[in-house]
């Protein structure tokens, strides 16, 4: 008996192959499925924990979180909404952190400069578009701060922290047995201050407006230090309040009322903080009255040795900020201050003293009366 082979014609079809590519289907079906895995990295996880309310007071809606390993460069920069905390997965190191509130780019008011460095990091004052008067000729003013808060920290994790096994666990088991998160406490401190002035004014009936400025206060500060920056500038003083008028000794005549204004800043330079550091002319007081019949003054004071820091001490003729001998220290750079231009600090002749004056074109005359000089100024020294 013969058997005939016969041979397929053409290649092989699809459908021949559907029966292998089941059976292979089939056999992986059978076979035992293990879980996705995951091993560890040899990092510690850190949950920083920010407190915005106990002394800056207020609750943002971002923040900006930087940290220096081993040195001083920024070695991680991050923006976060999640202002309330943030998780971090570090090798071991000394670190230090730096936390501030928004970003670098949203502050009009302020620049930044150095903020690679981790130490040299800081903020300074934006420049007013004004236009100069005759009494503030040459003047630049720095705009009114606004408000920042940072918190500045360091800490090191340590090797023993660090889970640096190289294992497999079970995917679902996200815990496993890894080390506790690290967790740290941040407060943030408001890094501005205010400045509240009050001036005794004589002949206050006469006056119209009043504008100033003041002269000697810090362009900015340093992120990480508090300190302020020792560079200058001028604050404008323009939104002033006029206290009601009084007559003193049945004198109709002495008019005598207070202006008083507040302003945003970053406080006064480091290296000045101490009234024993500053002479009379570290800082100066301009004051520029437009009076009822349309003339200007200008009264001048040296008021370096008056400006002190509020509930520290009651006599600016003593170091404010030794408060009863402790060291100036750096949380102490956005106390309060407050420059009082009043007895019994000053006398008649040292506090602006405005000259009779008529309202233009009522045709008044007094012939015991001699007027100043439109645009006249006056320095008066103390």
């Amino acid at each position: 008996m013969s058997i005939r082979l016969i041979r397929p014609i053409g290649p092989i079809g699809p459908m021949r192959l559907i029966g292998p590519m089941l059976l292979m289907l089939l056999a992986l079906i059978s076979c035992d499925r293990y879980e996705l895995e995951q091993y560890y990295t040899g990092k510690a996880k850190v949950r920083v924990n920010v407190d915005w309310m106990s002394h800056f007071g207020e609750r943002p809606s971002g923040m900006t979180i930087m940290l220096a390993k081993d040195g001083d460069a920024i070695t991680f920069s991050d923006i976060t909404h999640d202002v309330d905390g943030y998780d971090l997965d570090l090798e071991p190191g000394y670190y230090k952190m730096l936390i501030f509130n928004r970003t670098s780019g949203e502050y009009g008011s302020m620049g930044f400069n150095q903020m690679k460095s981790f130490e040299q990091a800081y903020a300074y004052a934006q420049q007013q578009q004004r236009s100069p008067d005759f009494w503030d000729v040459n003047t630049s003013y720095m705009r009114e701060p606004e408000d920042i808060g940072c918190a500045v920290d360091t800490f090191t994790i340590l090797p023993e922290m660090v889970d640096d096994r190289f294992r497999f666990v079970n995917w679902k088991d996200k815990g496993g047995d890894q080390v506790d998160t690290v967790n740290i406490q941040e407060v943030v401190d408001p890094m501005t201050t205010e400045m509240y002035i009050r001036v005794r004014v004589i002949g206050i009936k006469y006056m119209a407006s009043v504008i100033g400025n003041i002269s000697g206060m810090a362009n900015g500060f340093l992120l990480t230090q508090a300190w302020r920056r020792p560079q200058r500038g001028y604050h404008l003083l323009d939104n002033w309040q006029c206290s009601p008028i009084t007559y003193e000794d049945a004198d109709s005549l002495k008019s005598v009322g207070y202006i008083t204004t507040t302003i945003r800043t970053f406080g006064l330079p480091h290296g000045n903080e101490m009234i024993e550091q500053r002479d009379s002319t570290s800082n100066v007081l301009s004051l520029c009255f437009t009076l009822i019949d349309d003339t200007r003054h200008v009264f001048r004071y040296p008021v370096g040795k008056m400006i002190r820091y509020r509930n520290t001490d009651t006599d600016p003729s003593t170091p404010s900020n030794t408060r009863g001998g402790f060291y100036f220290s750096k949380s102490d750079v956005t106390l309060e201050l407050d420059l009082i231009v009043d007895a019994p600090f000053y006398n008649d002749d040292e506090v602006p003293n405005l000259p009779y004056a008529q309202p233009s074109g009522t045709g008044a005359f007094d012939a015991d009366v001699e007027p100043w000089g439109d645009e006249e100024i006056i320095d008066i020294p103390m």
